[in-house]
């Protein structure tokens, strides 16, 4: 069979010989990246990996490919040196020389990139991460697929895990039921946003999560949440009262009457407010709470036996409504 091809237009050279030798093994990715940078080589690395719905990575693994095969030639050393500089001019040789810039950092996004099912095989093989998938599927309760194995893979290439941190992750879903790729995926993001990055920093974090899961719904009912969703702060403020501060329940209670009394509903900023300072003063009873507002209430008077003194009790009280106003922002 012999095809004409319809030229309407300026053309695209291939550089025959390399390119069929490699065009069994290539795959799609790579060839559309080739035809990509042929057709327009004054091209946008993130420009082009968006336009071609590929990572950037999967882009730069590419162009290293066809240098490789000797289809392309960069001037100025291979892709792995010219990608330590985010804006180093390199000359792509193909059909003619053309200047390009070379990749910037990759943004951090709401999801992480994708991959090619050799570049996760590459990695799993390069990287000897083969147990640590099993101990992962184990806490997850299944085998995973490619796209799950992916997730995993970009967690340690892209954001630059630590392998102990993974299993971590992985270990704190399992305890919360959350036997999901796409949750894992989106809280080992958050984390990194938060910039929660070591491992102590992690296993102390999770577990205050773990701890106000254990108390959700006896704080839900003490503030009339019901069922839906917390807002982030609820979340954080509970986490904060029985995770890091470790406040009982009573004591919360107790903080939760003082919220009622002085704002006449159950605000959980001034609640929050209320029991940071109580943490600050180191009270983790109630007895500890009553003595120290005894002691509060007997200094309030004899301040103001006091002609002229600072009326403390104005000085606190205005400081913790501050306080619980800046969490209502």
């Amino acid at each position: 069979m012999k095809i004409k091809p319809i030229i309407e237009g300026p053309c695209v050279i291939v550089p025959q010989a390399p390119v069929m030798e490699r065009l069994s093994d290539a795959g799609g990715t790579r060839l559309k990246v080739l035809l990509y940078i042929l057709a327009k080589p004054d091209f946008d690395p993130e420009e082009a990996a968006e336009t071609l719905n590929i990572t950037v990575k999967s882009f730069n693994h590419s162009i290293d490919y066809w240098q490789k095969a000797g289809a392309i030639s960069l001037e100025e050393g291979s892709v792995k040196e010219a990608k330590k500089t985010t804006q180093a001019k390199t000359q792509v040789k193909a059909a003619e020389n053309v200047t390009v810039e070379r990749p910037r950092a990759v943004a951090r996004a709401s999801q992480l990139p994708r991959y090619t099912s050799d570049e996760v095989a590459a990695y799993v093989e390069e990287n000897n991460i083969g147990d640590l998938l099993a101990m992962c599927q184990q806490y997850m309760g299944k085998m995973f697929n490619i796209a799950e194995i992916e997730t995993v893979v970009a967690m340690l290439d892209y954001l630059k895990l630590e392998p102990e941190y993974v299993l971590l992750l992985f270990a704190h879903c399992e305890k919360m039921n959350k036997k999901s790729l796409r949750y894992v995926e989106k809280l080992a993001i958050g984390l990194f946003d938060d910039g929660i990055l070591g491992y102590e920093e992690l296993d102390s974090h999770l577990a205050a999560i773990e701890a106000a899961s254990q108390m959700d719904k006896p704080l839900r009912k003490l503030f009339g949440i019901g069922r839906r969703a917390l807002l982030q702060k609820e979340k954080t403020a509970f986490e904060n009262w029985v995770g890091r501060w470790n406040m009982p329940l009573e004591v919360i209670e107790r903080a939760y009457q003082v919220t009622v009394e002085n704002t006449g509903n159950a605000s959980v900023a001034y609640c929050n407010a209320v029991l940071e300072r109580w943490n600050a003063q180191g009270l983790r009873t109630v007895e500890d709470v009553e003595r120290a507002m005894e002691e509060y209430r007997h200094d309030k008077a004899g301040a103001r036996d006091k002609k002229g003194s600072f009326e403390t009790d104005d000085f606190f009280e205005a400081a913790l409504r501050r306080s619980y106003e800046d969490g209502e922002q």
